[in-house]
């Protein structure tokens, strides 16, 4: 497949480099630079893998499942966004607008068409499950190494494919909470938060505060989130989304700070432990989890000190949403009874078929 085939396709969308487990584009400008002088110099670059996916109407389109970061430094050079760097005064680009032309120096004529005719080399696979082709994306990962976040997202499984609609529905979709909330996005966080969100809300009352190894285990479950427990994550969700964005209910929003993962994913813990209160005691809510673990921490991370006590907030504001922390609240006796009139049921994770399936009775 030539270069000057393949931007068409990929321009065209026959080409798809963002499946649900593919990472952004991680390599830096100077790493793709060093790419185009590769491919200019005849030097030998692994295969791009393909999977052969037939849409609705039994057309085929190509899935990249490894070479996103190649051909995406390959597209960037022949649309004149990436220049091939000769020296640190000498940057040549492959086409200019009419607005920069004159400006910048542009590769000759006769290199171009030598560029364009270039083959790409590639593998494809036909008839693929959608389980293996995240296994393959996991095992020839090439250049940079997959982070957690990415890790997850690879995951096949049915709670991992669930965790997918739900951060394509409510954080990246246009006008989702990845846009209207300042929180970082890049290389799989989006997924990895709402993954880690959900976690401690199926694991509670017990406070789990996530760590990648039990992510990693929890995510490859085989047996399905329930329905009832589905429609709950949903309604947190549309929650987070609703009180980020209206004027009398953002407060918590308002604070100075740029939203810290940690932060996000206890919002929505949060949202759903007290899922049975009014907008406003909501919203006052997550006002006081975020002022009053700020008081406490200088720096907000996920790690097990900052997660123990952002649980005893929650524990706090469970019983009185309105008031921070450190004022005083409904006695000892009141939030034991509070807790046990919430009797929730959800099955413990299913890890194999081959053994007996237990359950267990949970209480809020």
């Amino acid at each position: 497949c030539q270069f000057e085939l393949a931007l068409g396709l990929i321009h065209e969308g026959t080409i798809d480099l963002n499946p649900p487990y593919q990472r952004d584009v991680v390599w830096p400008a100077a790493k793709q630079a060093l790419l185009i002088d590769s491919l200019l110099r005849d030097y030998w670059i692994p295969p791009v893998v393909f999977a052969i996916v037939m849409d609705e109407e039994d057309v085929p389109t190509r899935v990249c499942v490894d070479g996103k970061q190649r051909l995406t430094s390959i597209q960037r050079f022949l649309d004149g966004q990436l220049p091939y760097i000769q020296s640190r005064k000498q940057h040549y680009y492959f086409t200019s607008p009419e607005s920069t032309k004159g400006q910048r120096l542009q590769i000759p004529d006769d290199v171009k068409q030598e560029f364009v005719s270039k083959q790409i080399r590639y593998v494809e696979y036909s008839d693929l499950g959608p389980g293996t082709e995240r296994e393959i994306f996991q095992r020839v990962q090439m250049g940079m190494s997959l982070t957690p976040a990415e890790k997850m997202a690879a995951i096949d499984s049915p709670w991992a494919e669930w965790i997918s609609r739900l951060e394509t529905r409510h954080v990246s979709v246009d006008g989702g909470l990845s846009q209207v909330l300042d929180v970082n996005t890049k290389r799989g966080r989006d997924y990895q938060n709402v993954a880690q969100l959900v976690y401690c809300c199926d694991g509670y009352p017990a406070e789990n505060v996530p760590t990648a190894p039990k992510m990693m285990d929890w995510l490859s479950r085989i047996d399905k989130p329930g329905e009832q427990f589905k429609q709950d994550i949903e309604n947190v969700l549309e929650d987070f989304g609703r009180i980020a964005v209206e004027r009398d209910l953002k407060m918590g929003f308002n604070i100075r700070k740029r939203l810290a993962p940690v932060e996000f994913v206890f919002i929505g813990v949060l949202l759903y432990v007290i899922r049975r209160a009014t907008d406003k005691e909501k919203a006052s809510a997550i006002y006081h989890l975020r002022t009053d673990i700020r008081e406490q921490f200088l720096d907000v991370r996920m790690n097990s000190n900052v997660g123990a006590a952002l649980w005893t907030i929650i524990n706090h504001l469970k019983i009185s949403p309105t008031t921070s922390i450190s004022e005083p609240g409904p006695t000892t006796y009141k939030r034991k009874r509070q807790m046990s009139e919430d009797s929730d049921y959800r099955p413990t994770p299913i890890k194999s078929l081959g053994h007996s399936v237990k359950t267990r009775s949970r209480r809020n």
